[in-house]
């Protein structure tokens, strides 16, 4: 009977451990499917390609808070203007014709969830307004893009403001292909949701960007 019983307590703390290992496999199972929602933005290796974001910096910059769509949108907008290696390729940069003395020609992008265009009228209203700037409307004619990728940010079905993602590059011509091509500059993002604001902090980056190109 002690016999019995003694080999009973084991089986039973066998059975015991194998549904707590199975509970906690459930557990870091979940954790891990939640860490990347569906819909949500994820690294792949073309946002290290064209944005040149490694992996480990994806979450730094904030491309993580992106929707894929919005994700999509931004490596997209890298992807028009195919990114030129001037170690590979000869690149011709900015437009043939010479700009105005002291105007600098800016080239603006935006996508996203702007339906109505609103964000990219204050956008460039914004940007048009920095000393200096002349909005075009084709890499041809620019010295320097700004692409935007805006996200709307909601409490329930009540829209509480806007975030983005910018890219700001040089427009250049990639001679032994003879397609458009960009160098890179500056990639972040802006998380606290905002209205007009974030046009207004989108052109004191982008006063600083040019101060640093020129």
């Amino acid at each position: 009977m002690k016999r019995w019983l003694f080999l009973s307590l084991i089986v039973g703390g066998i059975l015991s451990s194998e549904v707590v290992q199975a509970q906690r496999t459930t557990q870091k199972s979940s954790k891990q499917a939640a860490a990347t929602k569906p819909g949500m933005a994820a690294w792949t290796p073309e946002v290290q390609q064209y944005l040149g974001v490694q992996q480990g910096s994806f979450g730094m910059v904030g491309l993580n808070r992106l929707s894929k769509a919005q994700l999509d949108a931004l490596v997209n907008a890298a992807k028009e203007n195919i990114t030129g290696d001037p170690r590979k390729h000869m690149l011709t940069c900015g437009p043939a014709a010479p700009a105005q003395a002291g105007k600098v020609r800016v080239l603006i992008t935006v996508s996203g969830d702007d339906p109505a265009g609103q964000r990219a009228t204050e956008i460039r209203q914004a940007i048009g307004a920095v000393d200096g700037v002349e909005i075009v409307d084709a890499s041809s004619a620019a010295d320097r893009a700004l692409h935007v990728v805006i996200q709307e940010q909601t409490l329930g079905k009540r829209t509480i403001g806007y975030t983005a993602s910018y890219m700001t590059a040089t427009p250049c011509t990639d001679e032994s292909r003879k397609t458009d091509a960009e160098l890179k500059g500056q990639l972040g993002t802006y998380t606290d949701p905002k209205g007009v604001d974030l046009a207004t902090d989108l052109a004191r980056m982008f006063q600083r960007d040019l101060q640093e190109a020129r």
